[in-house]
């Protein structure tokens, strides 16, 4: 999914001013820096093939070296997570006494999305999130299903901190309905608020499935297989269903050919561009069978 520039630079540029305005307190110093973000090449009107991930990950370098801080969110990140674990044996109860586990898991994974640099460098969650569990595709849930009796080997994408414990319990679910092997894959270079390996094995996922970097060695908010590791790559080849989590795994896998007819796609519509692809209503959750 390329970029709109109509709808994605506005979304960008916001992102950008928050999370600077989170790392200085120098309102100067943070308009210097957002004035070097507006004359970026690639948010011209050029029409440039990129995707919305590719800016972010230019715009997160200048940020590493303008403030000279190697990863801005890590702090957020951690209490994304510690947040999310608060409830997470509250939401595993409610998994337990439901009728359709996997349907229920699937709406707290997506709904989970919503933590979000993107929408709010400040974005935290607790049980309001569960106001998000609305407005899924029954028939794309049904699919998914489907897909799942069939699949020996499932490669599972992550997004962010705070949504990778509710992945857990997508995954936890998933183990126990259907005879399945799962590898998840998290970032390598942190960027925004998006899981590395470090954050994944802190909620417990290597406690459910085995867990691996991405092995691209670049801050990108999202997936190229040109750039993942050979153990990746060989993964993911090798999966019969891949799952992938978030918007920005959404408009990079989406560009490649070689798993199209085998991947998942799981988040919430959180922008125009999401709405008019898939018709859906802001803030539903989308399972876009691929």
């Amino acid at each position: 999914m390329l970029m709109e520039d109509d709808y994605c630079i506005p979304c960008i540029l916001k992102m950008s001013a928050e999370i600077i305005r989170g790392v200085t307190k120098d309102e100067e110093q943070a308009h210097e820096f957002m004035g070097e973000i507006i004359e970026m090449k690639n948010l011209g009107r050029d029409k440039a093939k990129v995707t919305p991930s590719e800016i972010v990950r230019d715009i997160w370098v200048r940020m590493q070296e303008f403030c000279a801080v190697e990863d801005p969110l890590k702090d957020r990140r951690t209490e994304q997570n510690r947040k999310a674990l608060n409830i997470y044996p509250f939401v595993k109860e409610l998994l337990h006494e439901s009728t359709d586990p996997i349907l229920e898991a699937l709406k707290f994974a997506i709904a989970g999305n919503s933590i979000d640099a993107m929408l709010d460098a400040k974005s935290g969650i607790d049980r309001k999130m569960i106001s998000f569990l609305s407005g899924i595709n029954p028939k794309a849930v049904e699919e998914f299903k489907k897909r799942l009796e069939k699949a020996g080997k499932i490669v599972y994408f992550t997004d962010n901190c705070g949504e990778i414990v509710f992945d857990r319990l997508l995954i936890e679910t998933m183990r126990a309905e259907y005879d399945c092997r799962i590898t998840v894959i998290t970032r390598t270079v942190p960027v925004l608020n998006d899981a590395t390996l470090e954050d994944a094995l802190s909620v417990g996922l290597g406690e459910v499935a085995s867990v691996m970097e991405n092995g691209i060695k670049e801050p990108l908010p999202g997936t190229i297989l040109s750039k993942v590791s050979p153990e990746v790559l060989a993964a993911v080849n090798e999966a019969d269903l891949v799952i992938s989590k978030g918007g920005a795994n959404y408009e990079t896998l989406t560009e490649e050919d070689g798993i199209t007819g085998k991947t998942t796609y799981l988040f919430q519509a959180k922008c125009y561009p999401y709405c008019k692809a898939h018709n859906v209503p802001l803030g539903a959750l989308i399972v876009y069978n691929n």
